[in-house]
């Protein structure tokens, strides 16, 4: 009941909003890189690349909202879909702005055997995603450009059969990465 009820409140105020501004196409495409500790046994990697792009609607001149999709080689490949909020504080050439992505990160990936040599169904599943970002907004050849520096954390879940046993168990590996990205707005 809450959940729709929150739902409902979110609806209305957002079309409050759009009743009340020019609204217009947004598209935000990035290449980011996540940057933190490689872990002992190398599952968990120094350096991550990323690639995003969010599709919504702008709101005026300072907020955008909008849905997206990405592809990230965790420790293996995963599909992030996300809700995003983009606010830009002015309209000066150099603008300042705040963004908020918050999903789920998906995989179909599946091993059959990990790095050890044991043998076993490496189920993985992907999960949370939390990415808050600040940066600068600016024009290069005609071209809107955004440079940003945020914080990323990423949960990812894996579910493991060991063959010819009947033990399973569920691995869960969390990511706190400090992210860096260059992006175009359209």
């Amino acid at each position: 009941m809450k959940y729709i009820l929150l739902f409902t409140l979110t609806i209305i105020t957002f079309s409050g909003l759009l009743a009340q501004q020019n609204v217009a196409y947004f598209n935000h495409t990035q290449v980011s890189f996540f940057i933190g500790e490689e872990s002992e046994d190398k599952t968990q990697k120094a350096t991550i690349p990323s690639f995003q792009t969010t599709n919504g609607i702008r709101v005026g001149e300072n907020w955008a909202i909008g849905l997206g999709i990405g592809a990230e080689p965790f420790e293996y490949l995963v599909y992030p879909v996300f809700a995003s909020c983009h606010y830009f504080f002015n309209n000066l050439k150099y603008n300042p702005f705040f963004n908020v992505k918050v999903g789920h990160a998906f995989s179909k990936s599946h091993k059959k055997f990990n790095e050890y040599g044991y043998y076993g169904d490496f189920d993985h599943k992907g999960g949370f995603m939390f990415n808050p970002e600040v940066g600068v907004r600016f024009k290069m050849f005609d071209i809107e450009m955004t440079l940003s520096g945020g914080y990323r954390f990423q949960r990812l879940k894996s579910e493991v059969t060991q063959q010819y046993s009947y033990y399973n168990y569920n691995r869960q590996v969390e990511y706190n990465r400090i992210s860096f990205a260059l992006g175009i707005i359209f």
